[in-house]
């Protein structure tokens, strides 16, 4: 009998499901291109970095006067709002660090600025309207503003909430931490998300040299 003339088949592989779920899933991430704000949302760039991308750097250029403006009519509402609604209690505060040296004042500044920004604007800010637009773009085809401003507000009310113990035994401490921080806190939102995560710290660190640097100077 000829042997040779019989076809011999391979063994038949057996594919595992595990392994090829693990496969498939690898492909997927390699193919997602991921960065925080996610695609939809800001100014498409990592960090809403206006200096990241070829097309946004001029916002920081073009606009460099506006941490100034921001900042101090910023810093100025804060503290009209709590002299009319809460009868000045932040002066007490502005006195205290206002009496602290100067690197000391120069040095909250900048932590406080970079600190607050990165927590508040670039991870609750986005973290938030990124829910909101993946809840709503399903239904509405402009999501982005929506999203956009809903994070804005929850980070300003969270970021208010977060200086409540700096003042906590005067009348209405969460009321008016929201209230004064939230203002800053929606002016800076909104510089973030438009103009960028440089201007919204640089606004940031002007409203603060402001209320701790340049006010104390007049009391």
């Amino acid at each position: 009998m000829d042997i040779t003339s019989r076809s011999v088949r391979s063994p038949r592989t057996v594919k595992d499901p595990k392994v090829e779920f693990s496969l498939a899933a690898t492909r997927t991430l390699m193919k997602i291109q991921f960065r925080w704000p996610p695609r939809p949302l800001g100014l498409g760039t990592p960090l809403n970095l206006a200096v990241a991308s070829p097309s946004t750097p001029s916002l920081v250029l073009r606009n460099w006067w506006l941490p100034l403006v921001a900042g101090v009519i910023a810093s100025i509402a804060v503290l009209l709002v709590d002299q009319v609604l809460f009868a000045g209690a932040s002066l007490g505060r502005v006195r205290e660090i206002g009496s602290q040296p100067l690197s000391t004042r120069l040095a909250i500044m900048i932590l406080s600025a970079v600190e607050e920004e990165l927590i508040y604007r670039v991870f609750i800010a986005t973290l938030v309207a990124w829910l909101v637009w993946l809840a709503v773009s399903h239904f509405n085809r402009e999501p982005k503003q929506l999203a956009q401003w809903v994070g804005t507000l929850v980070a300003a009310y969270l970021f208010g909430l977060a200086h409540v113990a700096n003042l906590s035994n005067v009348a209405h401490p969460v009321l008016r931490a929201v209230t004064i921080n939230g203002i800053a806190g929606i002016v800076l939102g909104s510089i973030y998300w438009w103009r960028g995560l440089e201007l919204a710290i640089l606004t940031h660190m002007v409203a603060i040299a402001t209320i701790y640097i340049v006010v104390p100077s007049f009391m």
